[in-house]
């Protein structure tokens, strides 16, 4: 019942600050729309260039959407209240990416997907582009959110230069993805790979994430 309670509060919480949330998501579809009106109008080429601009697109907003995930909160006293009253600081972590995925990631992740269909006309290429998204979506947002715990008092650009290298080699697996899809390959291989990644990051990084915190409230 608490994680419910914090959820409930977290998710309130981000609605009221609409620019936080809206602002990501018209970034995003800003981009998507200028995008075929910067390469020749012909199908193929931009087949062929939107799987790099939709990645490299989301990459981009995860990291601004995170840019004050935690610093509000720091600021104002709410992350020490919680190391204090809450066991667990890594759990609140994880709900508060989780919300932040849920209002920012999610939408991002259809909206993707049917830019994807109206490029390539394909609702297959569609359907299949939802589940590979939504888990991009939640690695890049844990990964970003890591780098701004890291720099809450020092700057974002800090937590930038961190992180970056630690979404490369995401990039390459989903350069992979892009290559099975477009030969007609069975891509569930990638797939099950960029879930364990996920995985993987929900167990560890929010733990990390915790320590760090506490370390600046210290």
């Amino acid at each position: 019942m608490e994680l419910l309670l914090i959820l409930k509060n977290e998710a309130l919480k981000l609605v009221k600050k609409t620019r936080a949330w809206l602002g990501p998501i018209l970034i995003f579809i800003l981009i998507m729309v200028a995008f075929p009106l910067t390469v020749e109008l012909t199908s193929n080429n931009l087949s062929d260039a939107f799987y790099p601009v939709l990645f490299i697109s989301i990459l981009l907003v995860m990291m601004l959407a995170t840019e004050d995930i935690f610093l509000e909160d720091f600021n104002d006293g709410t992350l020490e209240q919680m190391a204090i009253k809450h066991n667990s600081l890594s759990g609140v972590i994880t709900i508060k990416i989780f919300v932040y995925w849920l209002l920012i990631g999610l939408p991002i992740s259809l909206l993707g997907a049917l830019y994807g269909f109206g490029i390539t006309s394909s609702a297959d290429l569609a359907i299949q582009l939802i589940p590979i998204l939504m888990i991009t979506t939640y690695i890049f947002l844990n990964v970003f959110s890591f780098g701004n715990a890291l720099s809450l008092t020092k700057g974002s650009i800090l937590g930038i230069l961190i992180t970056m290298p630690l979404v490369l080699p995401l990039l390459v697996v989903l350069g992979k993805v892009v290559i099975a899809i477009n030969l007609g390959m069975n891509f569930l291989g990638f797939l099950f790979l960029l879930l364990g990644i996920l995985s993987i990051i929900i167990l560890v990084l929010p733990i990390i994430i915790s320590f760090v915190i506490k370390a600046h409230l210290e």
